[in-house]
């Protein structure tokens, strides 16, 4: 067990990577995105291009009453680009408390960055991050959120509660890195996220 969370079992958590793989026909997209930011790292139109195509698919609901600004994306990335970097190779296993501020900073930069209209995403901020730093940045939604005791439905938009979300994700890599084959064709963040996807959000095992 976790301190706050459960912790599936090698069998459920392989059959949540089942399910996922049986049931979300989107997933591709995630790849075909993730490919096209490796490929032009260091070019910040490039990379937001990468992000907003996965962004307009896999969060469509979110920008369906107002699309987000490609240009304040372009810019952010650019700005922020020397800390991206830092965080860009490292694994999860490797975050610590020092990297608090710099992840609460970040993160409340691409929410204003990837607004949709007036209105703000900290599961867009997720899904843009963690194409930044695939194996450092975990992905979230509400659901999944939740089920990990850090809703940010009520809170400012999402940041600290992320630094805690990154944090069980942290642990949680610790104890089901040994159900998959290593290496694998994705970060072991991303096979948590099928997981937890599969479990909270559809309701599939």
């Amino acid at each position: 067990m976790g301190d706050d969370f459960r912790i599936p079992d090698r069998e459920e958590f392989r059959r949540g990577l089942e399910a996922f793989e049986r049931n979300e026909w989107r997933g591709c997209v995630y790849f075909k995105a993730l490919s096209h930011v490796s490929q032009n790292w260091g070019n910040p139109s490039e990379v937001a291009w990468g992000i907003s195509g996965l962004l307009h698919i896999w969060h469509q609901g979110f920008y369906r009453f107002g699309d987000l600004d490609f240009d304040q994306l372009r810019e952010c990335i650019e700005r922020n680009l020397e800390v991206i970097n830092k965080f860009r190779n490292r694994d999860i296993s490797s975050l610590s408390d020092a990297d608090k501020d710099e992840i609460e900073e970040l993160f409340n930069k691409f929410l204003d960055a990837l607004r949709g209209g007036n209105r703000r995403s900290p599961v867009a901020v997720a899904k843009a991050l963690n194409l930044l730093a695939p194996s450092f940045f975990p992905l979230w939604d509400d659901q999944i959120a939740d089920a990990y005791n850090c809703t940010f439905v009520f809170s400012v938009f999402g940041a600290s509660e992320y630094v805690s979300f990154c944090n069980k994700m942290q642990k949680m890599a610790g104890w089901v890195k040994s159900y998959v084959s290593s290496p694998d064709d994705r970060s072991l963040l991303k096979r948590i996220d099928e997981y937890n996807y599969s479990k909270y959000t559809q309701e599939w095992i």
